[in-house]
């Protein structure tokens, strides 16, 4: 009995035996032309799309596990022993291959689910009334102990003073926002906003992923927030920048009463008319502190975190990556010395990319010998010299680098196994804004 054709011919990818003893598979000179049209280019192509798709996948799932595939130059190990060099931590040096994937592929997918969950105004609505899970749903990282015990001070005092909470040291130019947003209520009862906007929410320009702020001085730059060099940290340090001044920060204490401490003592004008109200506000800090057993002005976390950085990035606050000290895994200095960096960076200042074509194309050409070394270094897993260029382009504040510095953001925050940095340093990028009115909420 004959065998009908398989619609695929001689093209067919079946391996299955009683596909091939149903089917028979004429070679292609046997085929006319219409047939091969019909029967094999759609097929073929979509089972192409679906391996890439399905590669793609599994690309970025090693990625965010920090993952290496084995390379034919090193000896063949035993399944246990793969398995214990494939994690960062692992003694031994192995050469990583770099996945070529296109950054169109959604690698915050995992981290906006939640909040696409929350997208219906009815579920939003629902999220508003737990605002420690509005917060990590939102903002991508948890509040630390000290912020709860500052929105306390503030009601105390609120109380008296009959003021909202988020106001009380408006008399001395100070205004709780971010973060204490939410604690305030003004998330309800508006339209809900696109994952990214609320991850922009008083971003600063020169405010890196690792930096969050919970405080502004009115009508300028000046702000303080949280910095967590790991977006897990629960009790990360408290720091300070004045955008109109640069990319600099300043770490100022542990806690958020530091904070205050500092803006009343160096940042806040005081004038005959606010001087006994200033001093009042720090006595009071102090009694409230002392009896919830908060250590003011205390140094060691800062002392232990100054141990662990690798580097001084432009942002001066230090770079703090995972970094094996006996292997030497985990960063390297950058091609260039700071100042050279710096000298190279300062030729993109204020450069249109598209409008002066040449003077980019030249630029660049200095710069590349130095993304080149990054990228050898991530095949070793010197993943921190990747994200110190990429903060490093970041804090110059060229525009015309956005796109140079994403991937290096992408793969440095990947490897580090910090993905909610990836989802902030992307949003804040694509609307970067050089301004100090960043209220998400001012045009509800």
């Amino acid at each position: 009995m004959d065998k009908p054709d398989c619609k695929y011919g001689a093209d067919c990818y079946q391996k299955n035996f009683a596909h091939k003893e149903k089917y028979r598979h004429p070679s292609k000179s046997t085929n006319d032309a219409t047939t091969i049209e019909a029967t094999s280019v759609l097929p073929v192509d979509s089972q192409i799309s679906k391996r890439m798709a399905e590669s793609i996948e599994q690309e970025l799932e090693d990625i965010k596990r920090c993952k290496r595939p084995p390379t034919p130059e090193k000896d063949v190990h035993t399944p246990e022993q793969e398995d214990a060099s494939s994690e960062y931590h692992g003694i031994s040096r192995q050469r990583y291959t770099l996945p070529k994937i296109p950054l169109s592929v959604g690698m915050m997918s995992d981290l906006y689910d939640p909040q696409i969950e929350y997208s219906k105004q009815a579920e939003y609505k629902e999220l508003c009334d737990d605002p420690r899970n509005f917060i990590k749903h939102k903002f991508l990282v948890e509040m630390a102990p000290c912020f709860n015990s500052l929105w306390e001070f503030c009601t105390e005092l609120a109380v008296k003073a009959k003021s909202k909470q988020e106001d009380i040291f408006l008399p001395f130019g100070l205004k709780l926002v971010g973060p204490y947003d939410v604690l305030a209520g003004k998330f309800k009862d508006v339209k809900v906003h696109e994952p990214g906007d609320y991850l922009r929410h008083w971003r600063f320009y020169f405010d890196p992923p690792e930096f969050q702020t919970v405080m502004v001085q009115k009508g300028t730059g000046v702000h303080y927030g949280y910095w967590r060099d790991n977006p897990d940290d629960v009790s990360g340090l408290v720091a300070w920048n004045d955008v109109h001044k640069g990319c600099e920060f300043k770490m100022v204490g542990e806690n958020l009463f530091d904070a205050l401490m500092h803006y009343l003592e160096h940042v806040a004008t005081v004038t005959p008319f606010n001087k006994n109200k200033i001093s009042e506000m720090k006595k009071q800090i102090n009694e409230w502190t002392q009896k919830k057993g908060i250590n003011l002005k205390a140094n060691n976390k800062q002392t232990v975190r100054n141990k662990l950085i690798v580097c001084k990035t432009f942002h001066k606050v230090g770079l703090v990556v995972p970094y094996d000290r006996k292997t030497d895994v985990g960063y390297r200095p950058l091609l260039e010395s700071d100042a050279n960096l710096r000298t190279i960076l300062s030729k993109f200042d204020k450069l249109d990319r598209t409008a002066n074509t040449n003077k980019y194309q030249e630029a660049m050409k200095e710069l590349q010998p130095v993304i080149t070394a990054a990228n050898l270094a991530v095949d070793e897993c010197d993943f921190g010299t990747m994200l110190e260029l990429a903060m490093d382009l970041f804090c110059s504040g060229a525009k015309c680098l956005t796109e140079v510095m994403k991937p290096l953001f992408f793969i440095g925050y990947s490897m580090a196994k910090r993905p909610q940095y990836i989802a902030i340093v992307k949003s804040h990028l694509d609307k970067r804004n050089e301004g100090i009115c960043l209220d998400l909420l001012a045009n509800n």
